[in-house]
């Protein structure tokens, strides 16, 4: 497994090509593997993925993994960044802050949908941090690019300055990764009788964060049912 096989201080190969090296032929074949880890990932988590698992998903022979990735760690790496890259640049799309609640909420969904939809990425991310540096380096330095543009929404909708906005990002960034590493993995059953689906879940962030910004509820028409059940202490099916 490559949890136990690959973790820090053990040899890695060192054999792959570098990607600016690559001619477009081999650019396609190791997007294919990419995707097909990915999928992998997703599927069964990263200790229990094998290269074969890859290489059979991506329809190629077991040796070619080797001639552009030294390990899974390397691939699942990329995977991840690439992942955060996406994540990142949707929030950074989200730059109209004339509707605060409006902002906050589709920040959090897009955040929420797409780790819902890469489980295998976020278990990884969460889990494993603590045993691969890489893992660990590609979740704060992302985390914080993040963050610093919930700051510029903070300045801009709550008229915070620079310091405070930033230090209240950070904090409002820790709870967001505690929300959704409760809901997505843990499944906590306090949080999730609220709602289980990503959206349920962004709402649940975004009224909690709204309170905190705003010191008020969302306004009432901005709220579907799983957000009056917040605001209102309720947890009924109304």
């Amino acid at each position: 497994m490559a949890g136990t096989s690959e973790r820090k201080g053990r040899r890695r190969r060192s054999s792959a090509q570098p990607e600016e090296a690559l001619k477009a032929r081999g650019l396609k074949s190791r997007g294919r593997l990419k995707d097909a880890a990915r999928a992998v990932l997703n599927d069964k988590g990263y200790r229990q993925m094998r290269v074969q698992d890859v290489t059979e998903r991506a329809g190629v022979a077991s040796g070619l993994f080797y001639r552009y990735f030294r390990d899974l760690r390397e691939v699942v790496a990329e995977i991840a960044s690439d992942f955060f890259t996406e994540l990142v640049e949707a929030s950074r799309s989200l730059n109209d802050y004339s509707d605060p609640f409006d902002w906050i909420y589709w920040n959090h969904s897009a955040v929420v949908d797409r780790f819902a939809r890469n489980p295998g990425i976020l278990a990884c991310l969460f889990g494993l941090s603590g045993d691969y540096e890489e893992f660990d380096r590609i979740w704060k330095d992302n985390a914080h690019r993040w963050n610093l543009q919930v700051a510029e929404f903070l300045q801009n909708s709550a008229n915070l300055d620079e310091a405070h906005a930033e230090n209240l990002a950070y904090v409002l960034g820790a709870m967001t990764e505690g929300v959704i590493y409760q809901a997505l993995i843990r499944r906590t059953e306090d949080l999730v009788k609220f709602g289980e689906r990503p959206e349920d879940v962004a709402e649940i962030i975004s009224v909690m964060w709204y309170r905190a910004i705003f010191l008020r509820d969302p306004p009432a028409d901005k709220l579907t049912p799983v957000g009056r059940r917040l605001v209102n202490g309720s947890v009924g099916t109304g």
